[in-house]
């Protein structure tokens, strides 16, 4: 699992990074899938004197049932937020792992294969492949919403076609359905 941990305006000193760093380390013990964990830290200042302290995590998991889960916790003091936002984030985890032993598989997407290329007439440089797995438009609705992206592509298990989820310029959702015939 890679850590990151991002302190802004000097938030955090280097015994907190540490301190969070260890508290991070043992989120990868209920699920062996956790690929990445960013934490943020920073102070906002409200209107009255006092200041609170903030820890903003989002990690990233893989293989079956990736997906990105994002957790924020404030606190009078750093440590109590990071201790907050680590224990929301590992219960996220936990239920996550739960949800997949009592359903069938979710069917996310594995994580992209970058093939490069060289450089073509149409400014095309990369492809990503993905290997598409059956899940519902709600399973969809949820990943574009988590994953804060403007669509989503995924294969609709119920017609067995490739569908895009897209989300539309008033904030909400379209769909298209790839006629194969």
């Amino acid at each position: 699992m890679q850590i990151l941990i991002q302190a802004r305006d000097g938030a955090a000193d280097a015994k907190i990074k540490a301190y969070a760093q260890a508290k991070l380390e043992k989120l990868s013990r209920h699920f062996d899938h956790v690929l990445e964990a960013r934490l943020e830290l920073r102070t906002e200042k409200k209107k009255s004197v006092e200041s609170r302290k903030v820890a903003e995590l989002t990690v990233h998991m893989a293989g079956r049932g990736g997906a990105i889960r994002k957790a924020v916790q404030q606190a009078e003091h750093m440590r109590e937020a990071i201790d907050l936002v680590i224990d929301k984030m590992d219960r996220q985890i936990r239920d996550h792992k739960e949800k997949l032993k009592g359903h069938r598989p979710v069917a996310l997407l594995e994580e992209p294969a970058l093939v490069p290329l060289p450089p073509r007439r149409n400014g095309l440089a990369e492809i990503k492949r993905y290997k598409l797995k059956p899940m519902s438009e709600d399973q969809a609705r949820e990943q574009i919403e988590e994953l804060a992206h403007s669509f989503f592509v995924f294969l609709n298990e119920d017609s067995q076609e490739v569908n895009v989820l897209y989300r539309l310029q008033d904030g909400g959702l379209g769909l298209i359905e790839a006629d194969l015939t």
